[in-house]
């Protein structure tokens, strides 16, 4: 078994999931690399109701802490959300992007090129390889 995400992790996830369901989707402008990490706004009753999902978003936000600042490192923006839609802007451009039934995953956007998206919850050297991979840049495993 998988060691949980620790008070602090699993304390970011339920501030983020404490946000209205009816929110505005966020917009994040697209300068250079970019990954978005996405996973669903929960309540915490509904985080209650379901432990399968808490672990899901305890293992989501363990990764993403640990592959967010070597893709930083690596000169991409990592940015974290608890939506289930956003727009990204790049340049004069607009897209709206919505997560459907998984909810769980990642968006890999960079100026100019097509957006890759990553369902589910991938441990940190997968995210680090798929990006990688997307974006032809040399970042170190570890």
């Amino acid at each position: 078994m998988r060691p949980l995400a620790g008070p602090v992790l699993l304390l970011l996830i339920r501030c983020a999931t404490g946000a209205s369901q009816t929110a505005p989707a966020p917009s994040f402008p697209i300068v250079g690399p970019t990954v978005i990490a996405l996973f669903p706004p929960m309540t915490d009753a509904e985080l209650d109701k379901n432990p399968d999902m808490n672990e899901v978003l305890g293992d989501f936000q363990l990764y993403a802490s640990r592959a967010g600042p070597r893709l930083k490192q690596a000169g991409i923006d990592f940015e974290v959300a608890s939506t289930v839609k956003f727009k990204v802007r790049d340049g004069s451009v607009v897209r709206a992007f919505k997560t459907g039934k998984v909810g769980v995953g990642y968006y890999f956007v960079a100026p100019g090129k097509p957006p890759h998206v990553e369902y589910g919850v991938h441990d940190d050297l997968d995210i680090l390889d798929i990006a990688r991979k997307y974006f032809q840049l040399p970042i170190p495993a570890a």
